[in-house]
């Protein structure tokens, strides 16, 4: 018995075992994707573009609010100290948030065109069984699914790093923003 047909068979019916699985995967990721869309589409709805929006009933008002209440407790001079870790912390904590919005659709930057190439590559082994068969319906219908998982792989990968992108931006114009503000609310003593 040799050994090599043997890890052929083994490695082919791994592989094969996992079509299903990175076909359902791109299936989920593609729906992800456009969730992540739509959550963009309707944040952009709420944000405003005007500086004093922002922060008067707009996407950062509660931020507003919150430095306002640190500076109204924090009066004394000697407070201040406190009063600039405080507005870190709450620059912080935004931050962390922005950060975590990002990473999940960084994540499907990455593993969106990973997919797809599994979903290239797997059938290519039985497309190419078929083909020394001369099965030429079994070398069609796997080269089909071999090139539209690489186009679905591709899509969510686009989509993913177009929100992503949007988002990046959108978020450092706001702690840059966020920044001026509570600098100017110090300097103002919450007026």
């Amino acid at each position: 018995m040799e050994l090599l047909p043997e890890m052929m068979k083994i490695l082919l019916t791994i592989s094969n075992a996992m079509l299903y699985p990175v076909l359902i995967l791109l299936i989920i990721l593609v729906a992800l994707c456009f969730v992540f869309a739509g959550d963009m589409i309707s944040e952009y709805s709420k944000r405003s573009k005007d500086f004093d929006d922002k922060f008067k009933g707009g996407h950062l008002s509660g931020f507003c609010g919150a430095v306002k209440r640190l500076v109204a407790e924090h009066r004394n001079p000697r407070d201040e100290d406190m009063l600039s870790v405080k507005i870190g912390r709450l620059l912080q904590e935004y931050e962390a948030e922005a950060g975590r919005k990002l990473g999940n659709t960084r994540l499907l930057i990455r593993v969106g065109p990973m997919l797809g190439l599994m979903g290239t590559l797997i059938p290519l082994g039985p497309a190419l069984l078929g083909l020394s068969a001369g099965n030429i319906e079994q070398l069609a219908n796997n080269l089909v699914i071999a090139f539209t998982s690489t186009v679905v792989g591709l899509l969510i990968g686009a989509v993913s790093l177009t929100v992503a992108s949007v988002r990046q931006r959108w978020y450092s114009q706001d702690l840059d923003d966020m920044e001026y503000m509570a600098e100017l609310s110090i300097a103002k003593g919450g007026d």
